[in-house]
């Protein structure tokens, strides 16, 4: 039986939501997705040394990715409130196996002349990025199917399908491209697990926003939003509803970001998020060149894979199972320190191996390395999310974002002149980075509010509070 025609000059109402079983189908592409990133990120310095990319060569390889994607992402956020979340994931999943496919090809077949070939891993690199819009859509899509309530296990997922990815996808990838003759096999087999994603998408994933829509129903970023833009969407029958394409950006601006960046202590830990990811990554993009110096240990990508995997596995332990436990009996100020140190001793133990290659010292630093990055991270993220107002906490959490996606731009290019000045100068820049984070930090719990004082500070005297 057909459901009966909306009446003239409304929208037809929506169709019953996806059942509970569409979050189990989004896990499986968000782990499709990171299995295929997962597989390939460790053997990218392979693929562009081959053709004779330096150091900083190979950071940029990191960097353009993360620069495609921090401009795209935004735009298909966009497109997928618009026209729905499937197509979305789709053309992002065809996107990123087309990326991965140019780059099997050009490993297998080496086309051209070598400046020609790494051109060419650069384009799959900036393919794979403008298209990269998988996760962020996949977490809108989360956020439509699951209530307040159950929101932050639906995201946890997300955190699982990661742990899963980073764990599996290295170790996956080392194992397939170990040999000179599969030199290309993990960029098809990346291919492979985008095009699996995109058939789940396809065959298997109900559309959670199914018609277009209009401005009366735009997600407001926070109550303040809701309640200025309200008279804006408000308008009498027979009046032709004014969109937010003018209001949102302007509500934002006053309400959000500008807010944010009068507290010196939000302002303060932002940074903080954005320095230790700078550091991260500036490890993440020139360990491989480091591991496979014949000084060093002289690691192929099998070797590389597996150390990788062991940090997935690490991160997997920390953050799945200690963090909670941690959290409840320490406080996040211990644990964002002590993590800053655990990363910056972790950088020591690379350093280390730098100038003596001891294996237990080497599988030590990334242990310890990863333990900290794990302890830190989540730690940072909920002080940020406590010393925010609650009507605030979508512009600071995208400003904060925003600044992490802007470090890994600009730290893989940095850790690769550092590095063609001395192979350990990205760990030994790094754990400066983190020591002096450390330092920070504790520094700013000296000084720190308590959150419950800073969430709904009190309007200054003779101005207007904000509406409620």
């Amino acid at each position: 039986m057909s459901a009966a025609p909306a009446p003239a000059g409304q929208l037809p109402a929506d169709p019953p939501p996806p059942r509970r079983s569409a979050l189990a189908v989004v896990f499986l592409i968000v782990v499709m997705d990171l299995m295929g990133f997962g597989v390939i990120i460790p053997l990218l310095p392979f693929y562009a040394t081959q053709y004779q990319a330096s150091a900083v060569g190979v950071g940029l390889l990191f960097s353009l990715y993360s620069l495609c994607q921090m401009l795209a992402a935004p735009i298909l956020g966009a497109l997928s409130d618009r026209y729905g979340r499937r197509p979305v994931l789709i053309v992002s999943q065809l996107g990123s196996a087309a990326g991965y496919v140019l780059l099997g090809v050009v490993t297998q077949y080496h086309p051209g002349t070598a400046s020609i070939a790494l051109g060419l891993i650069y384009l799959s690199r900036v393919i794979d990025g403008l298209s990269g819009g998988n996760i962020s859509t996949a977490q809108a899509y989360i956020s439509d199917v699951t209530t307040a309530e159950n929101r932050a296990k639906g995201m946890g997922m997300i955190g699982a399908a990661f742990g899963i990815g980073f764990a599996a996808g290295p170790a996956l990838g080392g194992l397939l491209g170990d040999r000179p003759e599969r030199v290309a096999w993990p960029a098809f087999a990346a291919a492979g697990f985008c095009l699996v994603a995109t058939a789940l998408t396809s065959f298997l994933l109900p559309e959670s926003r199914p018609r277009r829509a209009s401005a009366r129903d735009v997600a407001l970023t926070s109550e303040v939003e809701q309640d200025v833009a309200a008279p804006l969407l408000d308008q009498p029958d027979g009046e032709k509803p004014r969109t937010l394409a003018y209001a949102r950006p302007r509500l934002v601006d006053r309400v959000g970001i500008a807010g944010a960046l009068r507290r010196p202590m939000l302002v303060q830990l932002m940074l903080i998020g954005f320095a230790s990811m700078a550091a991260f990554v500036m490890m993440e993009s020139q360990c491989a060149l480091f591991l496979s110096r014949p000084d060093t240990f002289g690691w192929g990508p099998r070797n590389v894979g597996w150390f990788f995997t062991m940090i997935g596995v690490v991160i997997i332990v920390v953050q799945g199972v200690l963090i909670g436990r941690l959290t409840k009996r320490l406080g996040e100020w211990p644990l964002a320190v002590a993590g800053a140190v655990f990363v910056a001793i972790g950088m020591t133990c690379f350093v280390r191996t730098g100038y003596r290659p001891w294996l237990p010292l080497l599988l030590l630093g990334g242990c310890v390395n990863a333990c900290g990055r794990s302890l830190q991270g989540p730690t940072i993220s909920s002080l940020v999310s406590k010393f925010s107002d609650a009507r605030e906490q979508g512009a600071v959490f995208g400003l904060f974002h925003g600044l992490s996606s802007f470090a890994r731009v600009i730290g893989p290019v940095t850790a690769g002149f550092v590095y063609e000045r001395h192979p350990t100068g990205p760990f030994v820049l790094a754990g400066v980075i983190m020591l002096s984070v450390a330092l920070w930090t504790a520094a700013l719990r000296a000084t720190a509010p308590r959150p419950d004082r800073v969430s709904n500070p009190p309007a200054p005297a003779g101005s207007e509070a904000t509406p409620a």
